[in-house]
């Protein structure tokens, strides 16, 4: 069966089927998410109609799996297996540096392929002096742990007095200091002697 324009004719396209696994493939690694049934239909440039019959066709040739509107095939479902436990640790402070005794919460697992490879964990923003970061009160971060970091990332990093905060990391030619620089004006500048990067958050997981 194909469809173009809207218009039904009886073939079996296995080209068409392919396409289409290939794009909804395409959509998650690339995009981290599902294609609309649409968003298929346009790109094959079918109908939506013809789209959802070809998906059902698809399911029942077991080319991918498609129940309540819900598509996978077997490679997303192996990149879904690819995971990284990450720590939930405490909470890290987004306003003055505060030193907090670490705790992991819990453990998550976390899709390789959006969010990568290496030691990973988890903390609760607190504050609001990464706001203009588009980091905001209570956001999760995943932070990469590592003792270096790039000027312009947003580090995990411990300050003079042994304490942690969230901010980005600045350099001051003049000075030839390194900085912790908060992305909201209310708050100052952070000048530490001895920097102690602890890692570099790498995404920002907004609450609903």
């Amino acid at each position: 069966m194909f469809c173009l324009g809207g218009n039904i004719v009886r073939s079996k396209n296995i080209g068409l089927m392919m396409s289409i696994k290939e794009f909804i493939e395409s959509c998650f690694e690339n995009d981290h998410r599902m294609p609309t049934v649409r968003e298929i239909a346009k790109e094959m440039n079918i109908s939506t109609s013809c789209s959802h019959r070809y998906l059902v066709e698809m399911a029942e040739k077991n080319m991918i799996s498609y129940v309540s509107g819900k598509m996978s095939t077997d490679k997303i479902d192996k990149m879904n297996l690819q995971t990284n436990s990450a720590a939930v640790v405490g909470s890290i402070p987004c306003g003055t540096p505060d030193e907090r005794e670490a705790y992991i919460e819990d453990y998550v697992p976390l899709p390789i392929s959006i969010f990568g490879e290496g030691d990973l964990y988890i903390l609760h923003a607190q504050g609001d002096s990464m706001i203009y970061a588009g980091i905001s009160d209570g956001d999760l971060i995943v932070i990469k742990k590592q003792n270096h970091a790039n000027i312009g990332d947003i580090v995990v990093a411990l300050d003079d007095e042994n304490r942690n905060t969230l901010k980005t990391l600045c350099y001051n030619e003049k000075m030839k200091r390194y900085y912790l620089h908060p992305e909201n004006n209310r708050y100052d500048d952070i000048y530490v002697k001895d920097l102690v990067i602890q890692g570099i958050a790498s995404h920002v997981i907004k609450q609903l």
